[in-house]
């Protein structure tokens, strides 16, 4: 691990693996006085400590001794200013303990140097120090982080499995899914007590962090982030599903850790997105490395899903941030997201209509990216060529965005085979351009679709999708979204795009409305559509409808002043 980014993020989970309550973590920009992570927990003794960390990466040589202001011998300086200083009054009495921690080793000739210093700075100032090295933490790893209450044999195996495979992303991610659900399988055994409840959520909940971090750090070093990034969504649905009641009702130690997965996705898709910008930024770039159009445009409207999920998750985090929250960052990242899927539109003219009717729902997550952040001039014209491109598709059929797999959409698009009725049978695409054209006022482009287009769909069903009572319990699987929910075939079309937005943002008679819904309860609009762009599913037609009204009309506050 590098220092910054890695060393200091993983840290902090460790130091909660063993028993220590973290006091403070790195921050940029602050001056540190050589303590890089502060936190409480039992020595060897059993005795409270104060534990101050000094952290440093790769093996220490005499240039990281004592050469420079952020050398150690500096930086142990440096601490006795911050015992002084910095120490909380209820942090005064406890003992106090140094730890010089590097991922590597400290050099044999510098250990009695080192040695010997500490033992002088530690008699100075009554506080005693330790050099811990990479073989003390791996073995700390090993105690405290994959031990058989956070990682039995069993989870261990899969664990192994999912990193073995993280150059396949496909099968890593399906490893990762395993290993995630045998987790949460043990929060939801039954406890005798609520604390022996709660242990068993702590418990679950870390060894899910601990295998997503250590499969982002080997993902990295592969360079190949999409396994982390796929096992990433999967835990957010899964840990939504398995905890969404206790989320509910606010319990303090479920939400924490929800949120610390939550912004473990973010941060997992901040570094792929900034990995992949410049294929977003040249012309066609994953035409120049994918073998043929049907992968290519099934790559970009993916990155176009995966982008609008991210900037509706930073803008929700934007939106419903408490008063006085310094809302900039998740501002800016809302923007970030939209820019990047402004660019791709541009490179790629494929994104005009996509090879499969399930990439529908990507296209409604970019669009809410892109208005939420006041882009509704990039949406309006994208929309233009959406409807445009599948007026020309229903004059030659092979064209119509298809439910088929990968070999038939191959051998359909190079003319090999004819398009089969059950392979376009259903158009989730058609019902979501009328919505949006309805949304931006695009009425013209609604009548277009509505009289040239629809006519024009010979056997071709347009089709939303309403869930049922529990849908927030089956978002981590997919079979059973296929089986939860009723399907929408949509004849009729009103002559009045606002009379069509109505009618669709009205919950069916016999079906549980979104409001009920945990998600909405808990103002997390993101969870529905996380599921559908990671399972290739819809997102229930009254969340669609009533998002793509809110997120297009409303004053959002990452809209550019």
């Amino acid at each position: 691990m590098k220092e910054e980014g890695e060393l200091d993020v993983f840290l902090p989970l460790l130091m909660s693996a063993m028993g220590h309550e973290v006091v403070y973590r790195p921050q940029k920009g602050s001056r540190q006085y050589g303590v890089d992570v502060l936190s409480v927990g039992a020595d060897e003794t059993g005795t409270k400590t104060l534990f101050l960390w000094l952290v440093k990466c790769g093996d220490i040589g005499r240039a990281d001794w004592d050469s420079g202001p952020q050398s150690i011998y500096q930086s142990t300086n440096d601490v006795a200013v911050y015992l002084r200083s910095h120490i909380a009054p209820q942090h005064q009495a406890l003992k106090k303990k140094l730890l010089i921690v590097t991922n590597g080793d400290f050099r044999a000739n510098l250990v009695e140097t080192i040695a010997t210093f500490l033992e002088d700075w530690s008699r100075i100032r009554g506080v005693s120090a330790e050099m811990v090295n990479g073989s003390t933490l791996a073995a700390w790893v090993e105690q405290h982080l994959l031990n058989e209450y956070v990682l039995p044999s069993a989870n261990r195996t899969l664990l192994r499995r999912m990193l073995a495979n993280v150059s396949i992303p496909k099968l890593s991610a399906r490893l990762g899914r395993s290993l995630i659900d045998e987790l949460l399988s043990g929060i939801a055994q039954p406890a005798k007590s609520r604390i022996a409840e709660n242990k068993q959520l702590l418990t679950g909940m870390r060894g899910i962090r601990t295998a997503l971090t250590v499969l982002h750090i080997m993902a990295g070093s592969e360079g190949n982030v999409m396994s982390s990034y796929l096992v990433s969504q999967y835990a957010v649905l899964a840990t939504w599903a398995g905890l969404h009641g206790k989320l509910i009702n606010g319990e303090k130690a479920a939400v924490v850790e929800f949120y610390e997965v939550v912004a473990h996705l973010a941060m997992v898709a901040g570094v792929y997105h900034t990995r992949m910008e410049d294929f977003y930024l040249v012309q066609d770039g994953f035409a120049h490395k994918l073998p043929d159009h049907v992968l290519v445009s099934q790559r970009v409207f993916d990155e176009l899903g995966w982008l609008g999920v991210q900037g509706c998750l930073m803008a929700s985090f934007a939106g419903s941030a408490p008063v006085g929250t310094d809302k900039s960052e998740m501002e800016a990242l809302a923007h970030v997201y939209a820019n990047r899927i402004a660019a791709l539109l541009s490179s790629h003219s494929c994104s005009a209509l996509p090879v499969y009717d399930h990439h529908a729902t990507h296209i409604h997550a970019a669009l809410l990216s892109l208005v939420v952040c006041r882009q509704h001039q990039q949406a309006k014209t994208w929309l233009e060529s959406l409807c445009a491109r599948l007026h020309h598709a229903t004059s030659i059929r092979k064209f119509l965005p298809m439910s088929a797999s990968f070999e038939e959409a191959l051998s359909i698009r190079h003319g090999y085979a004819e398009m089969a009725d059950e392979n376009c049978a259903v158009s989730t695409l058609f019902p979501i351009l009328l919505v949006w054209t309805a949304v931006l006022g695009m009425d013209d482009f609604y009548k277009f679709l509505r009289e040239q287009v629809h006519p024009r769909l010979q056997k071709v069903t347009p089709n939303f999708w309403s869930s049922e009572k529990g849908f927030d319990a089956v978002v981590s699987s997919a079979t059973s979204l296929h089986e939860h929910g009723v399907g929408e075939p949509i004849s009729h079309f009103p002559e009045d795009p606002q009379q069509f937005l109505h009618g669709m943002s009205q919950t069916l008679p016999d079906v549980e409305s979104i409001e009920a819904s945990a998600w909405y309860r808990a103002r997390a609009p993101y969870v529905p559509l996380l599921a559908a762009i990671h399972w290739g599913t819809q997102v229930p037609r009254v969340a669609l409808v009533r998002q793509a009204v809110a997120f297009a009309s409303t004053d959002c506050p990452v809209a550019n002043t």
